[in-house]
């Protein structure tokens, strides 16, 4: 079946707000690491320690996935998006992200939007899957037009 975004979303939000982000270091090795993440209209936004891989590794190839992982209360099913990062690192960019990640940004960085020691990424998924108990009750699908 095909799905549209909006249909991903919905589905996505059933894991909850915990996601592994996976980026790509220069040197092609793979990092993934679970991070707390949030949609802000097509977009899946994570609010990150500037002095991450992921952040280095979205500068040098803005690949990314996001995988919201199987588990027992979701059936097994599992949602993974596939699309382009991007680093958000300036005052204006953050203060425009900083309240809309359904936490209190502040409890990570008291410094507020201006701190540099924190930053936005942004992911824009390109396209999705979404497996229904490892796949064995079907597979939907949503890539961007």
């Amino acid at each position: 079946m095909a799905l549209t975004l909006d249909d991903i979303r919905a589905e996505s939000e059933r894991f909850g707000r915990l996601a592994f982000v996976a980026t790509v270091s220069p040197s092609g090795t793979p990092y993934a690491s679970p991070v707390a993440v949030a949609w802000h209209g097509e977009t899946i936004l994570a609010f990150l320690a500037s002095n991450e891989a992921k952040v280095a590794n979205v500068r040098k190839n803005p690949r990314v996935s996001v995988h919201f992982a199987v588990s027992p209360e979701t059936d097994w099913d599992s949602c993974v998006l596939w699309g382009e990062g991007r680093i958000i690192d300036d005052t204006e960019g953050r203060r425009g992200l900083w309240d809309k990640m359904g936490y209190d940004c502040n409890m990570f960085e008291p410094g507020g939007p201006s701190a540099d020691s924190h930053v936005f990424l942004v992911v824009e998924p390109s396209r999705a899957l979404i497996l229904r108990n490892y796949g064995l009750k079907g597979r939907d699908s949503w890539r961007r037009p």
